[in-house]
């Protein structure tokens, strides 16, 4: 599990450890093109990182590549996560908002 994910949510692991009940393997997208989470069910003796960039919108798919052929993949909830500056500000300012809109409905 990445450890920029501000939005995750105990929720999360739970529908995550049940895709992984399904599953060979389970990855939550990252609403970037990355993921936030990669379990695997089985040791895996390929290395499923191999050639994947980091940071880029084809991340997730080029690491679903590198899973062994006849896989079973569940994804788990798509989040966003904090890889920059920008997407800090994003965050934050969904914070914000957020703390607002709730101030303002009570």
């Amino acid at each position: 599990v990445g450890a920029d994910i501000p939005a995750i949510r105990p929720g999360h692991i739970w529908q995550a450890f049940r895709a992984l009940g399904r599953n060979d393997a389970v990855l939550g997208p990252a609403a970037d093109g990355g993921f936030w989470l990669v379990g695997l069910r089985h040791a895996c003796n390929a290395d499923i990182f191999a050639g994947v960039e980091w940071s880029r919108p084809d991340t997730l798919e080029k690491t679903l590549a590198g899973l062994p052929k006849g896989w079973r993949v569940g994804r788990a909830a798509t989040l966003a996560d904090v890889d920059d500056g920008a997407a800090l500000k994003t965050h934050i300012g969904a914070a914000v908002s957020a703390l607002g809109s709730r101030r303002e409905t009570r």
